[in-house]
């Protein structure tokens, strides 16, 4: 794409193709849903026996397959066109910033040759329009290699590469098997052409699907992929265990098998649909597309999703959720990750931030006694680091900010793995910990001036320190022994006896000894009653996200903001 054509292009009508064709993708999800309901209820086998009958709903069903198969190529051409769109708005935004910083004198020709004074700025100039044309063509050439190879009008030499890059898929393989690094799978993915990538992504979607070092709209196109295909499997599943419970209905295996089933597609369906629109944020800001960068319905489940692409972002906010997160509340975490994306466009509407909500391990599933076991956090630790180490090498111009937040015990999997893998990140933020894995900030692998803690006052973490424990448990003891002025004693021992900044998994980031920074938060959530002795500080744990997503009013994500985009001499 030559410069004048990137100036002057007008791409409202290429969004609206891309907008079509998502909505035929709906279309066609509703032609296959009505198919099966006709092929299920309406021509049952309670409604029609026979060989006929099976003949005609096997045929019904093979239509609405190709219905579902379909339907994803819409969705790929579709989101192929809105990647592309985005790349080619960003070009031209780039195009009006550097004419409009243009040297007195300095022109710049429909050719893109610029005229000024010194020929240093001259070929400078050039030379930041050539990297714009350059990002530009390439996406470009991705564009057109999606569209063709899905809509079959590829030549000779493109279906040549195409098979290529299916071929690819064992060398690519070999590579994740020798553990490669996410800097060596991007420049191994950066290496192949337009038409082996989507070769290599039409093929076989599950190899790049959660792979750091892929790009994020790659790995978005290879998880909604497996996502459908999952979905529909389970259906295809959940009729089959229907049948034979209908024929057995007393067979308790096959109920427990069922709701199981169901509650699975429930999972999954809520996370579709959680990523198949934009997040709009308040009145007047962007909207943001989800990407999903990986999902497991497998045990808990595990979850992915960004808000806004990281890959062009100039910030990158990764939040770690604790106990009790799954893929079945998945939706509550992403919506965190939501609202701090709005919170730092708010706080800097000129950059642009990319918020991910990142549930990649098995959390525990209660406080007692899952979240006292460091394991689950150890277990983590290097898939975060990889992931941190993804986000730098898929960062398009090499320039954004990353930080890594925690919550609950969420951080104490962000400390943990910056203490045993290392996270190369630019900030690291602890809110609500029961401790991070170490005894002091500078532990962590980055400057402590770059570690931020908070916890409200009534956030019943407080009480996982080590001194309340202590004292808990020696006026248990004592009281068992001593009556309660046994009790008494205990409790004052274990108290005295215990360290005071230590909390169940290491120093209190929040404490003086810690020797990070802290910023206020507040505790908004108030109980009424006899609740109020002890709910107060149960609810306020999970306070520090309350707020909707306008401009924010939280003091927690107010200070939040702040980090993530850099201005840290604005946090309180």
């Amino acid at each position: 794409m030559s410069y004048s054509a990137l100036r002057e292009a007008d791409l409202g009508p290429l969004e609206a193709v891309g907008e079509q064709w998502r909505a035929q993708a709906g279309r066609l999800e509703e032609r296959e849903a009505e198919l099966d309901e006709l092929r299920r209820r309406r021509i049952g086998e309670a409604e029609w026996t026979g060989t006929v009958a099976d003949e005609v709903r096997s045929r019904v069903k093979l239509i609405g397959d190709d219905a579902v198969e379909r339907a994803g190529e819409c969705r790929r051409i579709a989101a192929a066109i809105e990647d592309a769109v985005a790349v080619f708005k960003r070009g031209q935004e780039e195009l009006a910033e550097l004419l409009a910083s243009l040297p007195a004198g300095a022109t710049v020709d429909g050719d893109g040759v610029v005229a000024a004074e010194s020929a240093a700025d001259a070929l400078a100039l050039e030379q930041r329009i050539e990297a714009v044309l350059d990002a530009v063509g390439e996406a470009d050439e991705t564009l057109h290699a999606a569209v063709a190879a899905i809509a079959g009008t590829t030549d000779a030499r493109e279906r040549a590469e195409l098979a290529a890059g299916v071929a690819l898929a064992d060398d690519f393989q070999d590579l994740l098997d020798r553990d490669a690094g996410p800097a060596e799978v991007n420049a191994w993915w950066d290496g192949l052409s337009p038409f082996e990538q989507q070769g290599l992504l039409e093929a076989r979607p599950e190899l790049l699907a959660q792979v750091d070092g892929i790009p994020a709209d790659v790995r978005d196109t290879a998880n909604r992929t497996l996502l459908d295909g999952e979905l529909h499997r389970r259906e295809r599943e959940i009729e089959a265990v229907e049948d034979r419970l209908a024929a057995d209905p007393g067979n308790e295996g096959l109920q427990r098998r069922l709701e199981g089933l169901r509650g699975t597609r429930e999972d999954l369906e809520r996370l579709r649909d959680k990523v198949s629109e934009p997040y709009q944020i308040g009145a007047g800001g962007p909207a943001l597309d989800h990407y999903l960068l990986g999902y497991s319905s497998a045990e808990d489940g595990r979850a992915i999703v960004a808000i806004g692409n990281p890959d062009t972002a100039d910030n990158v906010s990764v939040l770690v959720p604790g106990t009790g997160a799954d893929l079945g509340n998945a939706g509550g975490s992403i919506d965190r990750a939501g609202l701090m994306a709005a919170d730092a466009y708010w706080a800097d509407p000129g950059a642009s931030t990319a918020s991910v909500m990142w549930l990649g391990y098995d959390a525990p599933d209660e406080v007692v006694p899952h979240a006292m076991d460091a394991a689950y956090a150890e277990g983590a630790a290097k898939n975060l680091s990889s992931f941190a180490s993804g986000l730098r090498a898929t960062d398009e111009d090499g320039a954004s900010r990353v930080t890594v937040t925690g919550h609950s015990y969420g951080s104490t999997t962000v400390g943990i793995a910056a203490r045993d893998a290392g996270l190369d990140v630019d900030g690291l933020v602890f809110v609500g910990s029961p401790g991070v894995g170490v005894d002091t900030a500078s532990d962590l692998g980055i400057d402590p001036d770059r570690v931020w803690a908070t916890r409200n006052e009534e956030d019943i973490i407080g009480w996982a320190r080590e001194d309340a424990i202590g004292a808990i448990a020696g006026g248990g003891a004592g009281g068992l022994l001593g009556g309660p002025l046994g009790g008494l004693i205990g409790g004052a021992v274990g108290y005295f006896a215990s360290d005071h900044d230590d909390l169940v998994h290491g120093t209190d980031p929040v404490s003086d000894a810690f020797g990070g920074r802290t910023f206020r938060s507040d505790a908004t959530r108030d109980a009424d009653g006899i609740e109020e002795l002890w709910k107060d500080n149960a609810d306020n744990h999970s306070s520090y996200w309350d707020g909707d997503n306008g401009h924010p009013r939280n003091a927690a994500r107010d200070n939040m903001a702040y980090i993530v985009t850099g201005q840290t001499s604005g946090v309180r």
